[in-house]
């Protein structure tokens, strides 16, 4: 099945692109989600009228995902307390929810897809790196210090 694409998808093309792809990827992923279209000559000359638009939208995707890195960049480090047993061992564990409902108090919104751990859930008192990925090609490291609660 031939669509165009409406945004860069990984491994498969850049905005623009009329590609072939398997017909049900096509019908239950790329179109239900806005990524592509069907290629026919209807959708394929009025893709091209709109293209400086979607060009312009996903350029400002980006620029608003670069200002909010920045100020993840202005923040580095945020502390969590937690309840902790013998040997710096926490209660439970601290995740993404934690992360967010603390970063939301310091007034920065993040989505919980924009976060990754890269050791999982964080379960040890200290510093622990994780990953703030509002776009494809922005990356930010900050620190997770976790702290006994008394």
């Amino acid at each position: 099945m031939e669509i165009i694409l409406l945004e860069k998808v990984h491994k498969l093309g850049n905005l623009g692109n009329i590609i072939n792809v398997k017909s049900g990827y096509a019908r239950n992923f790329l179109i239900p989600k806005g990524k592509a279209i069907l290629a026919n000559k209807k959708n394929i000359e009025s893709f091209e009228a709109q293209r400086i638009a979607l060009e312009k939208e996903n350029m400002s995707k980006f620029l608003i995902a670069e200002l909010r890195a920045e100020k993840i960049k202005k923040i580095k480090t945020i502390k969590i307390l937690s309840k902790v047993g013998k040997e710096g061992k926490i209660f439970g564990s601290v995740g993404i929810r934690n992360i967010i409902k603390e970063m939301t108090s310091l007034g920065v919104k993040i989505n919980k897809k924009e976060i990754r751990l890269p050791n999982g859930l964080l379960r040890h008192v200290g510093e622990h790196k994780v990953i703030f990925q509002p776009h494809k090609k922005i990356c930010v490291n900050f620190i997770v210090n976790i702290i006994s609660k008394k």
